[in-house]
């Protein structure tokens, strides 16, 4: 008997002892029983326990069984965010918005209002006559994207470090 085969036949013997199977499936079997001692021993094995969940019957737990393992259970404690999980976001807090007032000091001081042009090197663009590319960059505008992310890094930590275990107490003590 193959392992792999075992899943089918297992299927196909329990049909056989429930006397659920067909004409042409139970003569099969009983060929195969009378041609290969596995099947036969594997047929009374599962016939032995067919036998035996017969005998037993479905147990079923009682009525208050969930009751009684719920009331066993331990109370979770209240997770309460650690001291230094609180300081440590608040430091980020704090260096997301050093970085976003020094980056705002110095557009409104000028200090980026040049333009910049610059060149694109492409290699051997003069060999396969390819035309040389440039660009004019604002150079301040290189700096409006760093401010919309250091806002929505500040935003977020905000929410996570004060908001957050703000609301969470006021609920659990309006409860």
């Amino acid at each position: 008997m193959k392992k792999k085969d075992t899943s089918a036949l297992d299927d196909a013997l329990g049909r056989y002892l429930d006397g659920t199977q067909g004409e042409a499936e139970k003569t099969w079997l009983e060929d195969l029983q009378a041609q290969d001692t596995d099947v036969k021993q594997r047929i009374e094995e599962l016939d032995t326990i067919h036998q035996v969940l017969q005998a037993e019957g479905v147990m079923r737990p009682s009525s208050q069984f969930t009751q009684r393992v719920m009331a066993a259970l331990e109370p979770m404690p209240q997770a309460s965010p650690s001291v230094r999980r609180v300081w440590r976001s608040l430091a980020l807090l704090a260096g997301v918005l050093a970085v976003t007032g020094i980056i705002v000091t110095w557009l409104s001081s000028d200090m980026f209002a040049g333009v910049t042009v610059q060149q694109v090197g492409v290699p051997y663009a003069d060999q396969w006559n390819l035309p040389h590319w440039s660009f004019a960059v604002k150079e301040k505008w290189l700096l409006y994207p760093i401010i919309a992310i250091n806002m929505v890094l500040g935003w977020i930590l905000l929410d996570r470090t004060i908001l957050k275990p703000l609301f969470q107490h006021r609920r659990l003590h309006q409860a």
